[in-house]
């Protein structure tokens, strides 16, 4: 990993509450402290500072937003249970269901339709899970090349283990990791190939399981203005990043880092829940 030291948190006046895609519009949103009012963070250029702590991004409701009223330090979710409530009372269902959706007064979560999922990332393969009504969302939230739904389910807790079971029976992951996504950076993925890739484990799969008939679904409308000549690094989320962007995909921006003139891959993913300065360019 790349990156300088992490700056003093007193310095950092935007707290970073989510980023997410509206089609292939990326848009990270933030809590400006001294203005105190929720804006968007242009992403059309890169100079921040970003803090190493996380503290919870508070919640949304009809009447605007609230900040988080104990500022809780936060993990691996960037909100609070109290603030998260509302929507899931049980954080852990977010990535391991615990019921069929049963169990508290928000099952609405739980118990719609889901999809388990092939999604291509070059000629890279994973397996997921999503709502039925979010997968090219999902997809599109990832950075996939490419993605086709595998299986109908009728809830999240039978998605889920039908996600795992897939991933064991084929060895096909549920999740790539930075570095090797990274390697595919400096080239435009090869529809044939990710084609083939997919209709190999789509036969595979078939003798064990009738798969929903789908059409692959390609996704190539990011925001990717240029390619480095070579695989760019992943640089540590904590501390200065200046540089000329040159594209946004799934979680990560790829800029060319203005102090070295290296391609590097910013995890925007990671920062919800930690503070930022804005710098001049």
């Amino acid at each position: 990993m790349l990156g300088t030291a992490p700056p003093a948190e007193s310095a950092l006046h935007h707290h970073v509450l989510s980023f997410h895609w509206d089609g292939f519009e990326p848009h990270l949103i933030a809590f400006d402290r001294i203005a105190r009012k929720v804006d968007e963070i242009p992403l059309d250029g890169l100079a921040m500072r970003i803090g190493a702590e996380r503290r919870c991004v508070g919640r949304f409701d009809d009447a605007g937003y609230h900040p988080c009223p104990s500022e809780r330090r936060v993990g691996r979710f960037s909100t609070c249970q109290p603030c998260a409530g509302p929507w899931i009372p049980v954080q852990a269902c977010v990535f391991e269901p615990q019921c069929n959706g049963d169990r508290c007064d928000h099952p609405e979560f739980c118990m719609r339709k889901h999809l388990v999922y092939l999604a291509s990332f070059g000629n890279l393969i994973k397996v997921g899970m999503t709502s039925a009504a979010r997968l090219r969302e999902r997809a599109i939230e990832q950075g996939a090349d490419a993605v086709r739904p595998l299986f109908e389910c009728s809830d999240r807790r039978e998605a889920r283990a039908l996600e795992k079971e897939t991933s064991a029976r084929f060895r096909i992951p549920q999740e790539i990791r930075s570095a090797r996504t990274a390697r595919g950076w400096n080239r435009r993925p090869s529809r044939e190939e990710m084609s083939n890739v997919q209709a190999h484990y789509l036969k595979r799969i078939a003798r064990w399981r009738e798969p929903l008939e789908a059409e692959l679904e390609f996704l190539d409308g990011y925001p990717l203005h240029r390619l480095p000549r070579s695989p760019p690094g992943v640089a540590a989320v904590e501390g200065l990043h200046r540089g000329e962007v040159l594209g946004i995909k799934g979680r990560y921006l790829l800029y060319r880092d203005a102090r070295t003139g290296n391609p590097l891959l910013l995890d925007l993913g990671d920062l919800p829940s930690r503070s930022v300065a804005l710098l001049d360019p």
